[in-house]
């Protein structure tokens, strides 16, 4: 139910904002701010990127609303847009080292539990689970993410990244292997 009343409320926002309501629209952003940029935070590495993607796809979906479907879902469209922005900047400069810079500070996770040690002990292991992706080479990085944080199918990465379904495979077979190898102690 909670679903369907994020949806309404989606809708709701969306509507206003298409009759040019920018204080809609604002709290759209409110809403999906965070989530977006821990998902662009996981492709990219570095959490100031990571918001000026999302930042940019937020602007753009704006610009975009009047070609907007009311009766779809909005975060999708929205996590597509920034998604989109991700994987071409990572192209432009697929061969430079800002991927690899990483501030181990930069990292957050949400607290989800009542019991403190239980908290710290799921912060640590999701701080070096994060580490352990944002380790990963960027070919390896790049395809887990889409897999296991969009969810998206093995022929849509393939078709996205212009590589084939096998290359997919064999990439998001060696990221889990390399994941295994790296948090070993953990499992």
């Amino acid at each position: 139910m909670e679903e369907t009343d994020g949806a309404d409320k989606d809708r709701f926002l969306l509507v206003k904002a298409k009759d040019g309501d920018k204080s809609a629209y604002g709290k759209l952003v409110l809403i999906y701010q965070r989530r977006l940029v821990r998902q662009i935070f996981m492709m990219m590495g570095r959490i100031d990127t990571a918001e000026d993607i999302v930042q940019e796809a937020f602007v753009k979906g704006y610009f975009a609303l009047d070609s907007f479907e009311i009766n779809r879902p909005f975060y999708p469209w929205i996590t597509k847009i920034a998604r989109n922005l991700a994987l071409n900047l990572i192209k432009k400069e697929n061969k430079m080292s800002v991927f690899s810079e990483l501030d181990e500070t930069e990292i957050e996770v949400v607290d989800v539990s009542d019991n403190p040690l239980e908290t710290l002990i799921d912060k640590e292991n999701d701080r070096r689970l994060a580490l352990a992706v944002l380790a990963l080479p960027l070919a390896f990085r790049t395809v887990f993410v889409l897999r296991t944080v969009e969810k998206m199918s093995y022929e849509d990465i393939a078709k996205k990244l212009k590589i084939s379904v096998g290359t997919v495979n064999s990439r998001l077979s060696r990221a889990r292997e390399k994941l295994v190898e790296m948090l070993k102690d953990l499992l």
